[in-house]
């Protein structure tokens, strides 16, 4: 048994490490993309209320 042996036995482990790895970036980044979207139709929705509403007071 050498370095040979442990390293192409462990690959399948280092492969599902790396998807998950990967999954979980593709996350985070969906995750911060919807954030921003939110923000954005948030902002856009105050924007619009603001406009045809102007005598309304802020809160």
């Amino acid at each position: 048994m050498g370095i040979h042996f442990n390293h192409k036995s462990k690959a399948g482990d280092r492969k599902m490490q790396k998807e998950l790895k990967l999954k979980m970036k593709a996350d985070e980044r969906k995750k911060k993309r919807e954030e921003q979207e939110r923000l954005k139709q948030e902002e856009e929705m105050r924007k619009l209320e603001e406009l045809t509403r102007p005598d309304k007071s802020e809160s």
